[in-house]
């Protein structure tokens, strides 16, 4: 497949930021697996990948940073590796929050609310690993948002038949 990339260096990618208005959130990342375009190798190519079956992204936070507000995912498993400096995974209210240090692992299964946070001097350096499931939602229990298929969104309670007939 001519324009096929089936390998990179980390080195070779910029750090797109993503930034909240008031700054608490703030995320250095590098979308690796979104770099390589490598395609299923099939004899007749009537079976190409239509998606990833994982995603992998660096990810830097700043000391004080959250990288994005917590949430849970609805499918999606997540799978962190700790390089450097320290922070927190934090969970569900009245949950403890994991440490997060050189040299951890942690998971974090559907439904297990969750964040990262900076609270070390140094940067905080990790790699998190998803499994990209294709049905997946997040819900965002601190401001009542949901995200589905490209979209961020609030429910309203309604009648079942409201609207059908």
């Amino acid at each position: 497949m001519a324009g096929e990339k089936a390998r990179l260096n980390e080195s070779e990618i910029d750090w797109s930021v993503d930034l909240s208005p008031k700054g608490k959130f703030e995320s250095h990342n590098k979308s690796l697996s979104f770099e390589l375009s490598a395609a299923a190798r099939v004899p007749d190519r009537h079976a190409p990948v239509r998606r990833r079956p994982f995603e992998v992204e660096l990810v830097k936070l700043s000391p004080g940073k959250w990288n994005c507000p917590r949430h849970y995912h609805s499918e999606q498993w997540e799978y962190y590796i700790v390089v450097a400096g320290h922070g927190e995974m934090l969970q569900e209210n009245g949950k403890p929050s994991l440490p997060m240090t050189p040299g951890d692992h942690i998971v974090q299964p559907p439904g297990w609310i969750h964040t990262v946070a900076n609270t070390g001097q140094e940067d905080l350096i990790y790699y998190v690993i998803a499994d990209n499931p294709v049905d997946e939602h997040c819900y965002y229990p601190d401001s009542d948002k949901w995200a589905a298929a490209g979209a961020i969104f609030r429910m309203q309670e309604a009648d079942y038949f409201e609207g059908e007939e």
